[in-house]
């Protein structure tokens, strides 16, 4: 089983600074992002319209047909990409309720095993033995906890172990979830939480980004240890109250 401490680790934490920082700068980023959506979006709206009333107008044989689906795929995506880009610069609106912890990450482990089984991935837990309820968006933190084990499912293609641990360090509850994948360079992990920063060929390199503005607007912490060829360790970490 992975041990979650190395000295020689490389370790980046992104937290709450002086108060509210960095849920201000994600509202203002986020008010910026939902701006210029607004413009891309009403022109875009009339291309997609446009051409779903171009495309009745060939049959499905059609020299030009290839060439509209092109356009409606692209568009798709496009859209798709904007709706990123919102979630992961503006703080969502939190439903908070109490939410027992370890049923999360449980329910979260058993959305993903068909990947674990598939990459004969070994689970590990290691799970607080006490009270874990926290207050909490289920759906956002759920999405944050996916998003982070699909990364590192993705890290270990050729198999490996998958650890979970949660413990609470004072007004925190801690959640880490190590792999043994093959590490984030040392050049790039400052900067895994930027918008559209990937080091995967078909990344939109939004997915972590979203996860630390939903760690952040629930008031909490979230920092990436790692060493190249050893794995990685994310540790999230929640207000208890």
């Amino acid at each position: 089983m992975p041990d979650f401490k190395d000295e020689d680790s490389h370790e980046v934490f992104h937290n709450r600074n002086e108060g509210s920082v960095p849920s201000e700068r994600l509202a203002f980023t986020g008010r910026i992002a939902a701006g210029i959506a607004h413009e891309i979006r009403n022109p875009l709206s009339n291309v997609s319209m446009s051409v779903q009333q171009l495309k009745k107008a060939f049959t499905e044989d059609s020299p030009w047909a290839k060439h509209i689906e092109v356009i409606i795929r692209n568009t798709e995506r496009i859209n798709f990409l904007i709706t990123e880009l919102i979630n992961s610069a503006r703080p969502p609106k939190l439903n908070i309720q109490a939410h027992d912890i370890k049923s999360i990450l449980e329910n979260t482990l058993d959305s993903i095993k068909t990947k674990l089984v598939s990459q004969q991935i070994e689970v590990y837990k290691q799970y607080y033995p006490g009270f874990s309820v926290i207050h909490a968006d289920k759906e956002q933190i759920s999405r944050a906890f996916s998003n982070i084990m699909l990364n590192a499912l993705e890290s270990m293609p050729d198999g490996g172990s998958l650890t979970i641990a949660t413990e609470i360090k004072g007004d925190f509850f801690t959640v880490k979830i190590q792999d043994t994948g093959e590490g984030i360079p040392e050049e790039d992990i400052i900067r895994i939480f930027d918008p559209f920063f990937s080091t995967k060929s078909s990344g939109v390199g939004l997915g972590l980004s979203i996860c630390y503005g939903i760690v952040v607007s629930h008031g909490g912490i979230i920092g990436v240890e790692n060493e190249t060829n050893k794995g990685t360790i994310f540790t999230i970490s929640l207000p208890i109250i």
